[in-house]
């Protein structure tokens, strides 16, 4: 045993160590690199979740404004999907060619169509995403005179690089929510003057 050993590490000359050293530190670096990836693709999906989260507080504001001044639940439930057109994923109605910028010309010009369409049935033929039906909009809560909007959204990581990595599951449930005062008695009283 004690021969083997010498030949495999005494008796080499200096050009054949130089060699093994290279092979080794070839493969160190590889472990530690393909490390320092994986770290920094979790400080990226972070990063993005964080700014998703950040897009259904909004969308939940944006709800929570359009309750306070007395929209019902179905103009309430278009604003929030509106509000989270960039949790929404790719559009799918319409098709646009020419990149973000021809995409978001289309939106503002179909926002207010989607805004006033008049059922459910209309909205998809005017403007929808791949995700649009991952976010749901319960009706708010009035918790001492203030209107608590939370909405959720199955989120999907399915766009993430190395996401099964740091998830088991393909989407991860966001909620987003905001309070406001209650104002829509003054909106909505005929007896109110200025």
């Amino acid at each position: 045993m004690r021969t083997l050993i010498t030949r495999l590490f005494v008796d080499r000359t200096p050009s054949q160590n130089r060699h093994v050293r290279r092979g080794q530190t070839i493969i160190e670096s590889s472990l530690v690199l393909g490390l320092v990836c994986l770290v920094l693709f979790g400080l990226f999906e972070i990063s993005q979740l964080f700014a998703a989260q950040e897009i259904l507080d909004y969308a939940a504001a944006r709800g929570a404004r359009a309750e306070t001044v007395g929209f019902n639940h179905f103009m309430v439930e278009k604003i929030v999907r509106v509000g989270a057109i960039p949790n929404a994923g790719r559009m799918l109605n319409p098709i646009v060619n020419g990149g973000p910028a021809a995409q978001s010309d289309v939106e503002l010009a179909r926002i207010p169509l989607y805004l006033g369409g008049e059922n459910s049935g209309q909205l998809t033929g005017i403007l929808d995403y791949d995700h649009w039906n991952s976010i749901t909009v319960p009706a708010p809560t009035l918790i001492g005179g203030l209107i608590h909007e939370l909405i959720g959204q199955d989120y999907d990581l399915t766009g993430f690089p190395f996401s099964q990595a740091f998830y088991s599951d393909t989407n991860l449930p966001l909620k987003g929510e905001a309070s406001i005062e209650s104002h829509y008695p003054l909106y909505m009283n005929e007896d109110y003057v200025q």
